[in-house]
């Protein structure tokens, strides 16, 4: 996942005397957990699923070999 932030960042900040590379990164990866912890919270309001969401967050992270 790094990789894809490191793509983003380099495509998209062309100027950098203000940015620090190193937590512009830790900003978009928290970021992204931010909207996937959102998405798991509202997946388990759903009748089907479980509403432990560390057991969410476990599955998740096997399933897409993640880490969160």
């Amino acid at each position: 996942m790094k990789d894809r932030f490191l793509e983003i960042y380099d495509s998209n900040i062309v100027h950098t005397s203000f940015l620090d590379k190193r937590t512009v990164l830790k900003c978009m990866e928290e970021s992204y957990n931010l909207g996937t912890n959102d998405f798991i919270e509202w997946l388990s309001k759903m009748d089907y699923l479980t509403d432990n969401l560390k057991y969410i967050i476990e599955e998740y992270k096997n399933q897409k070999s993640i880490k969160l």
